[in-house]
C-alpha cells in the first residue's frame, strides 16, 4: 500500500478514533477518509480496558458540556435509534467525609453543577445507612482504619444521570455508522511508526524540512509502508508521545497506567444484596460508588452479577510513557494491598473477594484534566481525555470535525454550540478540573 494518497488518515481505533472518523466522513462525503489501527478490531486497546462508566458530573463547566451533551446523545442512540450500548443509569455516587463536604472545592462543584443545569442530590449519613445498611460509617476505635488514613462517611453527593455503559458496543456503533457511509475499507493490524513532516512548500532540497521553513505532515509511515494524506488525526491516546514527540509536537499530555479487577457476587449473599441495593435508581442496584480514601471506586456489572473496582490513585503511581502492552499488564498485588484493603474496610461484603478476572489500560492526562482537540502543522490531535474519553467522545469528535471543516464552531448533541478552539493549547479558555477519577 506504499505510496496511497487519502484526504485524511485517522491513527487509532478507540472510540475517539471511530467517532471522529463518523462526523468527518458523515459532514465530508465527498473525502476519502482511512482508519488505521494496530489491534485486529476497533475498540480493543485501552477504549475495552476502560471501567465504561459515564458522568456529566464535573467541577468545570467545559467537562460538565462535553460529558453531558455526550450522555444525552448515548441515551438518543439507545432510546431512539435502538441500537442498544447497554448504558445503565445506575448513578453516581460519591461517599464524602465531612471535611471533604465542607471544602470549598466540592462547594465550587455543585454550585457549577446547580448553575449548569446538572442533576444531582445530598444524601446525610443517616440516609446512607438505611439505604446501604452494609456500608461502615464508623471507624473510631479502629487502629488499622486510622493507619490507613480512612476518613468517616458523613456525606453522599448523588448524580442521576450517570452510569454505566458497554464501551464494545459504543465503538460498534460509531465504526458500523462510518463504514455505512465511507468508501475506503478500515485497515487493522497496521502499525504506524512515524508521521511524515514535510515541508510546506517542498523545495525538493535534500534533509528538508529546514528550520526557516513551514513544516505540515503529509502522511505516515507504517510497518506495511507509507500511506499519503493531507491531514493526519491522531488519537491514539496514552500512545500520542510516541508519534508526536519525534517531529517536535508537544502533546501536552502524559499516561498512566489504570487497573480494573472483577469480582462476582454469585457465591457470597453479602455482595449479591448490596450489588441489588434499592432507592438509588430505577434499575434497583447499587450506584457507581467512589469511596472518600485513596481514590477506590467500583462499579455494579449487572450482566455479570458482580462488580468491577479499581483505584484513581494519584501521587505514587507513575505517570509513564506507554512504549508496549507489556506496559499495561494487571499487577495483583495492586489489588491485594491497595484496593482490597480500602474496599473490605468500608463494605465488608467484600471481605474475602478474590478477582476472577483484570485488566489494564493507559490514560492520557492533560494538565488541566480538560481535552485537547487542535491543529497543528496538518495534524489533528485528540487526545487528553484524562480518563473519561468515553463519556466526551461525542463532543470531542464533533469539535474534531469542526476544526477540519474550518468552522468557528461545533453544534454539540442538542443544540448547543462551543467554539472550536475551545479545546485547542493557544486559545484555551477552560477551568481547571478538580473532579478526577
Amino acid at each position: 500500500m506504499s505510496g496511497e494518497t487519502f484526504d485524511v488518515i485517522i491513527v487509532g481505533a478507540g472510540v475517539l478514533g471511530v467517532a471522529t472518523a463518523y462526523y468527518l466522513q458523515k459532514n465530508s462525503p465527498e473525502k476519502k477518509i482511512l482508519l488505521v489501527e494496530r489491534t485486529l478490531a476497533a475498540g480493543q486497546a485501552n477504549t475495552a480496558m476502560s471501567a465504561a462508566a459515564v458522568r456529566n458530573m464535573f467541577a468545570s463547566s467545559t467537562n460538565q458540556l462535553l460529558a453531558d451533551t455526550s450522555l444525552n446523545y448515548f441515551e438518543h442512540v439507545q432510546e431512539k435509534l435502538g441500537y442498544d450500548l447497554l448504558f445503565e443509569k445506575t448513578g453516581y455516587l460519591w461517599l464524602l467525609s465531612e471535611e471533604q463536604f465542607n471544602q470549598d472545592t466540592v462547594k465550587v462543584w455543585m454550585e457549577r453543577m446547580k448553575k449548569s443545569k446538572i442533576r444531582y442530590k445530598v444524601y446525610k449519613k443517616e440516609e446512607l445507612k438505611k439505604m446501604i445498611p452494609s456500608l461502615n460509617m464508623d471507624f473510631a476505635g479502629d487502629p488499622e482504619a486510622e493507619l490507613m488514613n480512612l476518613q468517616e462517611v458523613s456525606f453522599g453527593l448523588f448524580g442521576e444521570d450517570c452510569g454505566v455503559l458497554d464501551a464494545t458496543r459504543l465503538v460498534e456503533y460509531y465504526f458500523e455508522e462510518f463504514t455505512k457511509i465511507s468508501n475506503v475499507k478500515p485497515r487493522f493490524g497496521v502499525e504506524v511508526e512515524k508521521i511524515l513532516l514535510d515541508a510546506d512548500p517542498t523545495l525538493d532540497l535534500p534533509g528538508e524540512p529546514y528550520a526557516w521553513q513551514k513544516k505540515k505532515a503529509n502522511g505516515v509511515i507504517t510497518d506495511k509502508g507509507t500511506i499519503i494524506a493531507d491531514v493526519v488525526v491522531l488519537a491514539t491516546g496514552a500512545w500520542a508521545n510516541q508519534l508526536l514527540d519525534p517531529i517536535g509536537i508537544d502533546s501536552m499530555t502524559k499516561g498512566k497506567k489504570r487497573q480494573i479487577f472483577v469480582l462476582h457476587a454469585e457465591d457470597k449473599k453479602e455482595l449479591e444484596k448490596l450489588l441489588d441495593t434499592k432507592g438509588f435508581n430505577e434499575i434497583g442496584c447499587i450506584p457507581f460508588t467512589i469511596l472518600p480514601s485513596a481514590g477506590v471506586f467500583f462499579r455494579p456489572q449487572l450482566q455479570e452479577r458482580g462488580f468491577w473496582t479499581g483505584c484513581g490513585d494519584k501521587v505514587g503511581r507513575e505517570y509513564k510513557y506507554i512504549q508496549t502492552d507489556e506496559d499495561m499488564v494487571p499487577e495483583s498485588s495492586y489489588y491485594e494491598n491497595s484496593i482490597y484493603p480500602v474496599l473490605s474496610k468500608f463494605f465488608p461484603a467484600f471481605q474475602g473477594a478474590r478477582p476472577v478476572n483484570s485488566w489494564a489500560g493507559g490514560y492520557c492526562y492533560s494538565p488541566d484534566r480538560i481535552p485537547f482537540v487542535y491543529f497543528e502543522c496538518g495534524v489533528l490531535v485528540v487526545n487528553g481525555a484524562s480518563g473519561s474519553g468515553i463519556m466526551k467522545a461525542d463532543a470531542m469528535a464533533r469539535i474534531a470535525d469542526a476544526l477540519y471543516r474550518g468552522e468557528p464552531e461545533a453544534e454539540l448533541f442538542g443544540g448547543t454550540k462551543i467554539p472550536s478552539n475551545t479545546l485547542s493549547i493557544k486559545d484555551r479558555d477552560v477551568e481547571v478540573e478538580s473532579v478526577v477519577l
